[in-house]
């Protein structure tokens, strides 16, 4: 049989025009779109990853985060410390410390005077420029303005050092900075230099210029003189009489009057 004699009738009725237009129909027609929905993640995801952030950031805002306290001129200031020890600042006086780490590291910044009665524990270190005092569990008072520094132990055991050296204090002794090198030496009463606590000021052969820096700090008022300071003063006052009164007692010696501004 002869291939031309083969003839093959096709299933569909549709002319091959319709079968061409109805193809282009199928591509003309609008793309499906399926939507994603995203899959919650569980809340314990969210809450560990919370954890976590507190756990890295925390210790790092604990170190960071400091604390001051300042005692203007005319007033002291008694603060208490995270573990329970006490600071009392002299006028114009100031503390910082982080109290976040207080448990780490008990550490402090002085500016100015204050008495300390630390309690037991890990070392304590006070900080005033270059000097450092460290005890672990004692009673002290510094002294830090300008170029003076002196420290005196009341209680305990107080060591002081700066970059280069450092002395060992027991009660009754102090340490002074003497042309730039710390000294020590015995004194009778340790607790008279905390007699600046009850509003008492007793100077024994001190640059007149400085117990009138004292008493402006005391007082919160300038006083201007009428003459040089170029004297050593020996003498005391207490807080309770008035300011006008104290200038006539320390300048009567001297012949100098003081105005107060």
């Amino acid at each position: 049989m002869k291939t031309e004699d083969i003839k093959i009738t096709p299933r569909w009725s549709k002319s091959k025009e319709q079968i061409w237009d109805d193809m282009f129909e199928q591509l003309e027609d609008s793309p499906k779109v399926i939507e994603m929905k995203p899959r919650k993640k569980p809340v314990w995801l969210y809450v560990a990853a919370a954890v976590a952030a507190i756990v890295i950031l925390l210790p790092g805002f604990a170190f960071l985060y400091t604390k001051s306290e300042t005692a203007g001129r005319g007033s002291h200031l008694a603060v208490v410390l995270p573990d329970g020890s006490k600071v009392e600042l002299n006028a114009e006086s100031k503390i910082t410390y982080k109290p976040l780490w207080w448990n780490i590291s008990r550490n402090i910044e002085l500016q100015g005077e204050a008495y300390f009665e630390v309690e037991k524990g890990s070392k304590f270190d006070v900080h005033s420029g270059d000097y450092t005092v460290s005890v672990l569990g004692t009673s002290f008072n510094i002294f830090y303005r300008a170029d003076k520094y002196a420290v005196t132990c009341l209680t305990g055991k107080v060591n002081v050092a700066d970059k280069v050296s450092s002395v060992a204090l027991t009660p009754n002794m102090q340490a002074v900075l003497i042309n730039n090198q710390l000294k020590t030496t015995d004194i009778e009463n340790a607790k008279e230099t905390v007699n600046w606590k009850e509003g008492k000021f007793v100077f024994v052969s001190v640059p007149l210029v400085e117990v009138i820096q004292e008493i402006e700090r005391q007082y919160d008022i300038n006083v201007q003189p009428n003459s040089n300071l170029d004297y050593l003063y020996s003498g005391n006052f207490t807080k309770t009489q008035k300011p006008d009164d104290v200038l006539k007692i320390v300048g009567k010696p001297f012949g100098i009057e003081f105005k107060m501004k």
